[in-house]
């Protein structure tokens, strides 16, 4: 047989171009060589934070970025570092006519001023459900909104002793609207009538928020109105940031604002920027619920207080002290039913801006607000035969489904308390502050 023909010193793949399969492998290499070359970069991206201000000798290292290390003596401000306050020495010099006065500079600790003011801005919507998720999961109720979480949250007393300006921010349905979107509501059949009162046409108030309206504590924002300008609508997260931003202000929320990066009308320049700003600005807050204390001693702290829950709207009133309309019977065809409907949204609508009752930019009272509206509901009284309010899930009798009212137990019944807790940057800036003044950190393991 004829023998087999040699093979091809090189195959079609490197013939063609030009170059063999051995200078194809060194090619490959010295691009890769150059490509990596070419990443490793001396200057910093313009937009990282590093471009925009230079390292310090004192900056605090940590894994997420470096950070001014009087950064650090401002959370220890926040959240009650005593040891990062006593290594900063803040405050330390301020006062005259004491003895350390007279000695030399080099044996007291220089003062640090803090870099930002007292001010702090709650993200009330996120803390309200804060403290219904906190409740729900001890206890396995029902979950709602709850103003008590707004109310821990401002009454902070580590905040008040050191004379913090805490506001927090609520959509306006929060605090005035129809009982699914109310604090303390839900339902006909779960609102809490301690601090939830009937207006009229599906209306309904939450009677403690309104004071802290009425007292400046809190800021309505609302969330349907846009601006002509940018056609931008509105939400009580852009309110919050901007006025962080404008007022050099603080952020209490677990929101980490991601839905925002993206939008420019916070005048960030990019994305990373409002990440950064978040990232230094914002910290994060829990809740205690009943720390240790167990279900039988609870039910004996409920007895001994004599306390009984006051839950559903035949247990509430209206802001005039009356009964609240019973729901109207179901029957009727389709289309009497849609225009009522569209009738009770309408007559919702006039109520709730009869309620607040801005006129030339100013509030009025709640108290001048209650009085008005006491007096045109009686008057309107014979009208309003029915509850006419929209129907959800929480009006059925058996919406509780056994399970005791825990979110609507007061204080001293069911003690709650409200904590601020840093992120993970904070707690890092912590630890490289008391790192390079010599200290430890303190741990449960005594590491």
């Amino acid at each position: 047989p004829a023998p087999a023909p040699a093979p091809a010193p090189w195959t079609k793949r490197g013939v063609r171009s030009g170059r063999g399969v051995g200078e194809f492998g060194t090619a490959d290499a010295q691009h890769v060589k150059k490509k990596r070359a070419a990443a490793v970069v001396p200057n910093a991206h313009r937009n990282s934070p590093r471009s925009k201000r230079p390292p310090q000798f004192d900056d605090l290292v940590t894994p997420q970025g470096r950070y001014p290390s009087a950064w650090a003596t401002d959370l220890a401000d926040i959240f009650g570092w005593d040891d990062v306050l006593e290594a900063s020495g803040v405050g330390v010099g301020d006062g005259g006519g004491s003895d350390e006065d007279d000695a030399p500079s080099s044996s007291k600790p220089a003062a640090k001023k803090l870099l930002l003011p007292k001010r702090i801005a709650l993200d009330g919507a996120n803390i309200a459900w804060s403290l219904g998720t906190s409740i729900r999961s001890r206890f396995k109720c029902r979950q709602f909104p709850l103003s008590a979480g707004v109310i821990h949250a401002l009454h902070y007393e580590p905040w008040q002793k050191k004379n913090f300006e805490v506001t927090a921010f609520l959509p306006k349905e929060y605090v005035v609207g129809t009982l699914q979107s109310l604090c303390d509501g839900g339902g006909r059949a779960t609102l809490n009538a301690d601090c939830v009162k009937y207006v009229g046409k599906g209306v309904w108030v939450n009677t403690h928020l309104m004071d802290l309206v009425d007292a400046g504590r809190i800021i309505m924002v609302d969330r349907g109105a846009s601006s002509s300008a940018t056609l931008v609508k509105a939400s009580d997260d852009l309110t919050i940031i901007e006025y962080a931003k404008d007022r050099d202000a603080w952020i209490c929320s677990n929101d980490q604002f991601r839905d925002h990066r993206r939008n420019k009308t916070l005048g960030f320049s990019g994305a990373r920027d409002l990440k950064a700003f978040a990232r230094t600005r914002r910290f994060e807050h829990g809740f205690r619920v009943a720390p240790g204390l167990d279900d039988l001693l609870l039910d004996n702290m409920r007895n001994a207080s004599g306390w009984e829950p006051r839950i559903g709207w035949q247990a509430a009133t209206t802001i005039s002290g009356g009964n609240v309309p019973p729901p109207r019977p179901r029957f009727g065809d389709t289309n009497t039913k849609q225009n009522r409907n569209k009738t009770e949204t309408d007559a919702m609508a006039s109520v709730m801006e009869e309620f607040m009752m801005i006129s030339d930019g100013t509030s009025i009272s709640y108290g001048e607000r209650s009085s008005r509206s006491a007096t045109e509901s009686s008057s309107n009284s014979s009208e309003e035969e029915f509850y006419d309010g929209p129907r959800t899930r929480n009006d059925n009798e058996n919406a509780l489904g056994g399970v005791p009212p825990f979110y609507a137990m007061p204080q001293n019944v069911l003690p709650v308390f409200f904590e601020p807790t840093p992120t993970q940057p904070m707690i890092a800036a912590r630890k490289s502050f008391l790192h390079r003044q010599g200290w430890n950190v303190q741990t449960v393991t005594g590491g």
